[in-house]
């Protein structure tokens, strides 16, 4: 093993402008600990965070996070009710019919509003659908 810490897992979770990067290593001295790195885009300046959690702690720190998740999942359940009370489809894994739908509905001058009406969907999720689809910049 060289002189540095070796990386034991790496993986990266790309979100909007901010990019999680979560590595598992060990040091020299066989400790494991994970580093939890933010990077995003800020006024065209590069900024970064790092957060390290050694392996005495992993127990822990892992319950807070399941705690955590619990607790946000309760929430989103609530929330979501809401949501699909106006949206129906919301959330909803999108079917390659509505892809269809949706790029011709969208070529054929539909706006966002009626067609988050067509798709009983957030305007939000309409425009997400159509940057994926490559059909909108994101702009």
């Amino acid at each position: 093993m060289s002189d540095h810490n070796q990386t034991l897992y790496s993986d990266k979770i790309q979100a909007g402008s901010r990019t999680y990067f979560l590595d598992v290593k060990q040091g020299k001295d066989g400790v494991k600990y994970l580093t939890i790195t933010e990077t995003r885009s800020s006024d065209g300046e590069l900024e970064r965070s790092r957060v390290m959690v050694f392996e005495e702690h992993f127990e822990a720190f892992f319950a807070q996070l399941i705690k955590i998740t619990e607790f946000l999942e309760l929430d989103h359940t609530e929330r979501l009710d809401e949501i699909r009370q106006l949206h129906p489809n919301a959330y909803k894994k999108w079917t390659p019919e509505e892809d269809a739908h949706l790029k011709q509905s969208y070529t054929q001058g539909l706006s966002i509003d009626a067609l988050a009406n067509t798709f009983q969907r957030q305007p939000s999720a309409i425009r997400s659908r159509l940057i994926k689809l490559g059909l909108l910049s994101h702009s």
